[in-house]
């Protein structure tokens, strides 16, 4: 990463964090959920007119409706199109409500979002579920009041790993540099091709570890990413972190090293 010097380092810096999973416990961690959903959601997207060929070699439910997204784009009438978004949104809006009605939060995260709150920093929420599941969710947990941006599924037309939603909440947030903090490698290639840094949070690192979760990447995702950052060759973290009380450790170790600024009123 290049260093800054001088006038050019004093550059607003912003947290970025996804949801499920990352801040709060979902039914998504079984994996037998995960499966099912991944299933479901083929279904549904060829009862809705796409053609099992552009869905070939995909199984993750966010690239199989990126992927459909982008066919609908090409092929739909705008009155097909609004009729496929509709069902879509029937659709993913009872599995994301559910989860976010079953959500638990991690004993950590409410220390962490008050330490960077105190500290000044900005803070953007990026996920791929819904508006009301995030509402559900920030009400539930009361976390709504730390996050300046909230981005979601509504907010974009293609879901991370695609960076477009880290891109929005940076530019919303005023930032010149940003971390972003998940649990899926989906969140790390979203911040890499945003030229950002990213934490992973595995809080079980004996039971999966970075290598294995690269290679179960689809290939078109990793191609993307590569051509995104093929400057530094590096598709990884930058850290990996098993407890959210890490983060404010590395955005003041970064700051320090980097010169970036978060205090409020800076530029």
């Amino acid at each position: 990463m290049r260093r800054l010097k001088g006038a050019e380092s004093k550059r607003r810096v912003a947290v970025l964090f996804d949801l499920e999973d990352t801040l709060v416990q979902t039914p998504w961690c079984d994996h037998q959920h995960v499966l099912e959903f991944r299933r479901r959601t083929r279904e549904r997207l060829l009862a809705l007119g796409i053609p099992s060929e552009e869905l070939k070699g995909l199984e993750r439910s966010t690239l199989l409706r990126n992927k459909a997204s982008e066919y609908v784009e090409r092929h739909f009438t705008q009155e097909g199109a609004d009729s496929f978004r509709r069902e879509m949104e029937r659709f993913l809006s009872r599995y994301e409500l559910d989860s976010a009605k079953k959500s638990r939060l991690f004993p950590e995260t409410v220390l962490t979002l008050e330490i960077l709150r105190e500290s000044g920093v900005k803070m953007g929420l990026v996920t791929n579920t819904s508006r009301k599941a995030v509402d559900v969710a920030f009400q539930a947990h009361c976390l709504k009041s730390y996050f300046d941006v909230v981005v979601t599924r509504e907010s974009v037309a293609r879901l991370k790993p695609d960076p477009e939603g880290v891109l929005l909440a940076v530019k919303k947030l005023g930032a010149s540099r940003f971390l972003m903090v998940g649990d899926l490698m989906f969140d790390i290639l979203a911040a890499k091709r945003a030229n950002g840094l990213a934490i992973m949070v595995m809080r079980e690192p004996e039971k999966s570890d970075f290598q294995s979760l690269s290679k179960s990447l689809p290939a078109e995702s990793l191609k993307n990413a590569q051509r995104a950052v093929e400057q530094t060759g590096d598709l990884q973290p930058d850290f990996i972190v098993e407890s959210l009380t890490e983060v404010p450790r590395i955005l003041r170790d970064e700051e320090a090293k980097i010169g970036w600024s978060h205090q409020k009123g800076e530029p």
